[in-house]
């Protein structure tokens, strides 16, 4: 009988073997480095653009937060110039408004009443005089009621005397009243003295 050797086929085959191995984990091993590799790069690449994004929008909020600055600074201006401008409007109002409230106070006064005191302050007026009969204070009550430049009037008191004449009897009264030396000021304050 023959007798052969199969040690040395089935040692080449396991070496065969082992190389395959080896060569199949080598295989696999760069596989997964080069895939690692590309995620990574994958990764640091979508990292660099929404580092980039970040840095758009932080430029776009600067740049916002600069123009609501400049915004803030015009209406700050604006307000500044308004102040001025009502400050204005005052300043004229204080010259000619006096000057119309005593024209409208002129034209308002009955024939038969006199004025003996006539006196502002801080827009609060007492008006004193004298009057054939007490209808006299009344229609001049009633027409100061009436006037754009007049509001809150009230009969403070009112005395019955003796005339120069022996016959003439004369009313004294006092009258309180708030002065509006603009009709706009008058209507915007609601005064109930006020023409609607």
């Amino acid at each position: 009988m023959v007798r052969i050797n199969l040690l040395p086929v089935r040692v080449s085959k396991k070496k065969e073997a082992g190389k395959q191995q080896l060569v199949l984990f080598a295989v696999v091993l760069a596989a997964g480095l080069a895939g690692n590799w590309l995620w990574s790069s994958s990764r640091a690449g979508d990292l660099k653009s929404r580092e980039a994004k970040l840095a758009r929008t932080r430029e776009d909020i600067a740049q916002l937060e600069r123009i609501i600055g400049e915004v803030k600074n015009i209406k700050e201006a604006q307000q500044e110039l308004q102040k001025k401008l009502d400050v204005l409007d005052k300043l004229k109002q204080g010259r000619t408004g006096p000057v119309r409230m005593l024209d409208e106070l002129a034209t308002v006064t009955p024939r038969q009443l006199w004025l003996s005191k006539l006196e502002e302050k801080a827009g609060a007026v007492t008006l004193a005089g004298s009057a054939v009969s007490i209808d006299d204070v009344s229609e001049f009550m009633l027409k100061l009621k009436q006037s754009k430049y007049f509001s809150k009037v009230e009969l403070k008191k009112t005395t019955a005397v003796k005339g120069g004449g022996r016959s003439e009897r004369l009313v004294n009264f006092e009258i309180t009243a708030s002065a509006q030396y603009t009709p706009a000021a008058a209507e915007a304050a609601g005064a109930p003295g006020t023409k609607g």
